[in-house]
């Protein structure tokens, strides 16, 4: 918003839905915990003094849907006592955030993460998680204040397509990274997150071992977790994009294989659900294929790291099998994982859970 210039306390983005900004730079330093790893536990501080109208908007609200726990207090504090309080949350948090890599404070920190977490989970009035598993944990872990709904990630119904390797935007990013045909392309792609970058370490180790061997595969790391790693060490057969725009579904084409090698984080992955849409098959870790209803070999073929090479190789080979595993991902994700499915069940849920329509 700042680097751009865009001003504008109020944008309407489409018909119902409208936008209300604020616009205080308290709230930007709040943020610079996030930048040594914390997550941003001073929001519902900074709000009590500087709301830019948040608490307006909070009493004249026939329900209020608020992401994370940070803001969580403030929220509870101002909400009318018959007005719907509900919880979104996109991982939880204390697992997330389990191993802070910053010493200072951290023992600190966790308690306050967790005592936000569970006032949002029991004090509220209903939690949308975005997968059975969270769901699960917040049940065992705490005393949901009310019912618990599952909205999955997605992927907007316009990036449900079928895959085009053969595409001549494909054949542009192969030549642009001297990628032969000869070799298997596998995609890996995600922010500069710690949990990405951990995976992302872990398929260079991948692709330094089966640089030497006769199957030939080449990565690609896509966005700016390949910022994190160490150009000048990367074996010859990993190419990083840093973040890409303008050619950004060209990749999707390019690679004949998805990989998800997650290890740590929250939530589910929605990388996964971009893969399926795309209709690209994937290899990935169980860790990060937790959150989905997906058995091995019927949409993606699960996997431990160490068998990884052997699961690239083995799939790189068989066209016909990638195509079928492409294909049957592309048809789970139309059937349960668009943006557009679960805001429907969301709209639904809070209508008739508490009355509004």
């Amino acid at each position: 918003m700042y680097k751009s210039f865009d001003l504008r306390r109020h944008v309407e983005i489409d018909e119902g839905y409208d936008e209300y900004r604020h616009l205080n730079p308290l709230h930007e330093v709040s943020k610079s915990l996030m930048l040594l790893g914390y997550p941003n536990l001073l929001a519902h501080q900074t709000l009590r003094v500087a709301s830019d109208g948040l608490d307006r908007l909070i009493k004249g609200a026939d329900a209020v849907l608020t992401r994370e726990p940070w803001q969580m207090p403030y929220v509870l504090d101002n909400a009318p006592a018959d007005t719907p309080v509900i919880f979104s949350s996109h991982n939880v948090e204390t697992e997330r955030f389990a191993d802070i890599e910053q010493p200072l404070f951290a023992n600190s920190v966790q308690r306050k993460i967790d005592q936000l977490e569970r006032r949002s989970v029991e004090e509220t009035d209903a939690i949308v998680c975005t997968s059975q598993t969270d769901a699960a944990v917040y049940r065992e872990r705490y005393d949901p204040g009310g019912p618990v709904l599952v909205a999955p990630n997605g992927t907007y119904v316009d990036s449900l397509r079928k895959h085009r390797p053969e595409s001549q935007r494909a054949g542009h990013i192969r030549s642009l990274y001297g990628i032969t045909t000869e070799e298997t392309v596998c995609l890996f792609m995600g922010s500069n997150y710690k949990p990405n970058v951990e995976a992302a370490r872990e398929l260079v180790g991948i692709a330094r071992e089966m640089n030497s061997g006769e199957e030939r595969a080449h990565f690609i790391i896509m966005g700016s977790v390949g910022n994190a790693l160490n150009e000048k060490s990367l074996p010859s057969n990993v190419t990083t994009t840093g973040y890409v725009e303008d050619r950004f579904e060209a990749h999707f084409d390019a690679a004949d294989i998805a990989l998800n090698p997650m290890i740590s984080g929250g939530g589910t992955n929605i990388k996964l659900i971009d893969y399926f849409a795309r209709s690209l098959p994937v290899v990935s870790t169980p860790f990060g294929a937790r959150g989905f209803d997906a058995e091995h070999g019927e949409v993606m073929l699960v996997s431990e790291l160490a068998e990884f090479p052997r699961v690239i190789t083995s799939l790189g080979s068989d066209h016909d099998r990638r195509q079928a595993l492409g294909d049957r991902a592309r048809r789970l994700a139309k059937r349960e994982y668009t943006w557009e499915a679960s805001s429907r069940a969301l709209i639904n849920f809070i209508e008739t859970e508490f009355d509004l329509t």
